[in-house]
């Protein structure tokens, strides 16, 4: 927020260098963004008087202008400016200037003749009629004829001025103008606070016989309050007002206009003023906008608005997009007469949505959004008045229209001195904290024992004693506090929950084997479903559809991490990345019910995805990362819509939970995405993972007695999967059986037709003795008995 220090010189006395008032803002809890002097875009500029006239010698067009610019010896000035004459006051740029548009100004010769500044105009100093009468034309700038001479130019403009460029957190709403900070100034200076001008006068007439008010929307509008000005006189603002609204980024318009942004930055109210000949039926309606109304506001834009808009309207249309901006055909116009001063609270969250849904916003929306004071609007509706009286430019109008349905209740908050001390750690006087709250405005007495104090309704965020303790430390000093060693309590070393250390466990894991992490949007498009290519019944298309998205590309809760996965693989390798592991750690968002009635389920889910690798290798990395978590597992063959049919799994857990899947993405799925190499998938269910994770496993005796191998080839239909017959082998041979798996399969000309060989090793192993041969024949006949009756497979 920007700040001119002269404006706070009208509410509390500065005796301290801009610098030490930054210093001192600081240190309260503000941010000092910038000191901006406002002199220093023009340097070197003087007022001069034209003492003569003389013809250059050698051009025509050309003359010589002695100037007077109180210094003893006079100023020569070669220009070629017809319209100014002897004794006229200009200004004059001397030798080293520094003009606004960048152009810095040197001594030299012009066709001969020595010339030793040059004469400016509006353009040249950034000005224009409203900074200076005349500014505005392409020509030489002449002043008043009792402008003293040789005096700086920006202080004939009001360009004299320094202003803070300050950075207002969040729940500071109340230091969002320059009163606010006022007040914050004379705390830390410990200078008092002088009052705003709120006084004015009214004529015999009632504002019923002018304007009636209806609030139609009270939860969006907590305060409206109208007031009637007649006999308005319409005019340029004074000088000192224009400044201002200068120094702050702004244009002056006229006085009105002027006076509501002036009010705006004072106090932080936002206004508006309506022509009152525009409010048909002489009634404001404050009411939700119908579907597809339609206004046109001063920007000369058209907004269609929708129901969940509040507008100000007469009886038949919006006047105004509350909170934001009015409509061109009911602003103040030349031959207004009389007007309406709207001063209102608009719910903050309201207008926020309006001003994103039409894509407006303004000065006034974005005080809104950040929260005003619900009685503010009293001040500022006095305050704008004041002003009007003040330079007599209207007649005000008995009494005044307000709606304010539900007025919050006083706060107040009791504590003690200790209070302040367990929360700070160090004592402060009582009558220290007494007085500090009462300079910052909020009332502030002991009573029967305790401190009491009053919070003032600007004050939004102090709700408790921690609010009291954070005032009084950042205007008592921070420096107070010294560092002192832990008295109560026991030091303890820090540590992880399960979830975090087998987080990092999982994450370092996967590091360890190549695979980066990556970080994609929760939000994706409706399309990726098709890109997917799931049926139109599939669960994972019931996505929960966001309100207000950023765009259709962002428009729905993802129910799988496959297509971010796919996507950024396929970005990578259309950027001639061809070869990469990728992982996301993420939540899903899969809802028990549409449209939504309940939170829906969020699962924490790992998504692996591979480029440029194999089918056994992308395999090995789950089964590795599954191995260093024990967890049991085995890979059951399925079939997902976007993953190739036979290169596809599903992992299951001992328990029977299925804990997720991998396999290679089909060539289909991997057309959508413009990838015409092998993509490799996988999805787990990170919450199993990491409640089911181990740290260590059970001690087993390793057995002092040599193992046997067995190598067994079954001949099975060819529909027969490997992972069938290993597991029928486990079940029925037994615990000699320490380990079993497939080491080659073979079809062809020595196999039946519709047959392949199966070739499995078994290993066998007793912790209490060497193993005969009958031991294991033993085992080996149980397996193939087992496997012949369960899976019609025979040895070769």
């Amino acid at each position: 927020m920007l700040v001119p220090v002269k404006w706070l010189k009208d509410f509390v006395e500065i005796d301290i260098t801009p610098q030490e008032l930054a210093d001192k803002l600081v240190s309260c809890g503000f941010e000092i963004e910038q000191i901006i002097d406002l002199s220093a875009k023009v340097t070197n500029v003087v007022s001069a008087k034209i003492v003569s006239f003389q013809q250059h010698p050698s051009a025509d067009r050309l003359r010589i202008a002695i100037l007077d610019i109180a210094k003893p010896e006079l100023l020569q000035v070669v220009t070629n400016a017809a319209d100014i004459h002897e004794g006229d006051i200009v200004p004059v740029a001397l030798d080293g200037a520094k003009l606004a548009n960048g152009l810095t100004i040197k001594s030299g010769e012009l066709r001969g003749v020595p010339s030793y500044g040059m004469l400016c105009g509006g353009a040249e100093l950034d000005a224009d009629d409203s900074d200076y009468p005349g500014a505005s034309k392409d020509a030489v700038l002449v002043f008043d004829k009792d402008t003293p001479l040789g005096i700086n130019v920006n202080l004939i403009l009001g360009r004299d001025e320094i202003v803070l460029d300050i950075g207002i957190t969040a729940n500071r709403t109340d230091a969002n103008s320059v009163y606010g900070i006022a007040r914050e100034v004379a705390a830390v200076t410990g200078k008092p606070l002088k009052p705003l001008s709120l006084d004015y006068t009214e004529n015999n007439e009632k504002i019923s016989d002018y304007l009636a008010l209806v609030n139609q929307a009270p939860e969006l509008c907590h305060r409206y309050m109208g007031k009637v000005v007649k006999n308005i006189k319409l005019c340029q603002s004074p000088q000192l007002i224009k400044q201002r609204l200068r120094a702050v980024g702004l244009r002056p318009i006229n006085n009105i206009v002027d006076i509501t942004n002036y009010v705006l930055y004072e106090i932080g109210q936002p206004m508006h003023a309506f022509d009152i000949r525009t409010i048909q039926g002489g009634k404001i309606v404050v009411r939700k906008a119908k579907k597809d109304e339609q206004i046109v506001c001063l920007d000369e834009k058209q907004y269609t608005l929708n129901q969940n808009n509040l507008v100000i309207a007469n009886e038949n249309e919006p006047m105004a997009i509350a909170g934001i901006m009015g409509g061109k055909d009911y602003s103040i116009l030349p031959d207004t007469s009389t007007i309406v001063f709207e001063s209102a609270d608009f719910a903050r969250d309201n207008v926020r949505r309006t001003s994103r849904s039409i894509n407006l916003r303004s000065d006034s929306s974005a005080r809104f959004e950040k929260g005003i004071d619900p009685w503010s609007q009293e001040t500022g509706l006095s305050r704008a008045l004041a002003l009007i009286q003040q330079y007599g430019w209207g007649e005000i109008v008995n009494g005044v229209a307000d709606s304010f349905p539900n007025p919050a209740d006083p706060k107040r908050i009791v504590f003690s001195v200790k209070d302040i001390y367990r929360i700070l750690g160090i004592r402060v006087p009582k009558n220290t904290i007494i007085k500090i709250l009462n300079s910052l405005t909020i009332k502030t007495y002991e009573e029967n024992g305790s401190i009491v104090s009053e919070i003032p309704s600007y004050r939004e965020d102090m709700v408790g004693v921690n609010d009291i303790a954070e005032e009084v430390i950042r205007i008592y000093g921070y420096a107070h506090v010294k560092p002192t060693l832990i008295q109560d309590g026991e030091m303890v070393v820090g540590g992880c929950t399960k979830h975090q250390e087998y987080t990092d466990k999982l994450k370092n894991v996967l590091l360890a084997k190549g695979v980066c992490e990556i970080v994609t949007y929760s939000f994706v498009s409706p399309k990726i479903f098709d890109y997917l290519c799931l049926p139109a019944e599939d669960v994972l298309r019931h996505a929960i559809i966001l309100d207000n998205p950023l765009g259709e590309d962002f428009s729905v809760m993802r129910t799988t991490l496959a297509h971010s996965m796919i996507k950024t693989i396929a970005t990578n390798y259309l950027r001639g990345n061809k070869c990469v592991r990728l992982f996301e750690l993420a939540k899903t968002y899969l809802p028990k019910k549409l449209p939504l009635t309940e939170y829906p389920i969020e699962k924490n889910t790992l998504c692996l995805g591979a480029l440029g690798d194999d089918f056994y290798s992308f395999k090995s990395i789950i089964e590795d990362l599954l191995a260093v978590l024990h967890i049991n597992f085995e890979f059951i063959r399925a079939q997902k819509p976007y993953l190739h049919e036979g290169r596809s799994a599903e992992i299951v857990a001992k328990d029977g939970t299925t804990i997720g899947y991998m396999g290679e993405v089909a060539d289909l799925t991997a057309a959508n995405y413009d990838v015409d190499k092998r993509i490799y998938l996988a999805e787990l269910d990170a919450e199993y993972l990491i409640e089911n994770a181990k740290d260590r496993l059970p001690f087993q005796v390793i057995s002092k007695f040599p193992s046997v191998e067995r190598d067994i080839a079954l001949i099975c239909p060819v529909e027969t999967e490997a992972s069938n017959l290993i597991r029928i082998i486990k079940e029925s041979a037994g615990p000699l059986l320490i380990d079993t798996y497939v080491f080659d399969v073979y079809t062809g000309n020595q196999v039946e037709e519709n047959k392949k060989s199966v070739a499995i090793k078994l290993v066998c192993q007793s912790a209490e003795k060497t193993l005969k041969d009958e031991d294991v024949n033993e085992v080996v006949a149980s397996v193939l008995d087992a496997l012949a009756a369960k899976a019609d497979a025979k040895l070769r």
